[in-house]
């Protein structure tokens, strides 16, 4: 990754220039983390699929401290995002790799919320979601609220 282009080419002042510098490697190291949820959840797909999987807590195993990493990720990009926002989009334009980044990281959230949606589906087939998990029934029957407010004096 080659960090944006020099502060005195794009006319930004040096500190919105090392903001961009942090941005983009809080962006990478997002990345990165998304791809290792990525390995994580294909696998548990891969495991689902094949009908290989007794138990979830060993599922769930892989899972462990991945959501307060990412928090703490989301957290630093979140900080940084404003220099971005503030940017006008021809200033925007003029730092490639940060949008880049930027759609390599949405590529990835999409595709790790699209397989872990299947496996949510493969779990739910696979009668492995803990009753306290599911839906309550008259979410599950949108009849019975009819009927209920039908049955009302």
């Amino acid at each position: 990754m080659s960090p944006p282009p020099d502060s005195h080419s794009t006319g930004d002042t040096n500190s919105s220039h090392e903001e961009l510098v942090a941005l983009a490697h809080a962006l990478q190291a997002h990345i990165d983390l998304c791809g290792e949820i990525l390995v994580i959840v294909q696998k548990e797909h891969q495991q689902l699929k094949t009908g290989q999987v007794d138990d979830l807590s060993t599922l769930l195993q892989a899972r462990e401290g991945m959501l307060e990493r990412l928090t703490r990720a989301q957290e630093t990009l979140f900080a940084h995002k404003e220099t971005w926002m503030a940017l006008h989009p021809a200033q925007r334009e003029k730092h490639p790799a940060i949008s880049t980044l930027i759609r390599q990281d949405l590529d990835l959230i999409m595709k790790i919320v699209s397989l872990d949606r299947e496996n949510e589906q493969l779990l739910l087939r696979h009668k492995l979601v803990p009753a306290n998990h599911l839906p309550p029934a008259q979410r599950q029957n949108p009849n019975l609220i009819a009927q209920m407010y039908k049955n009302q004096p």
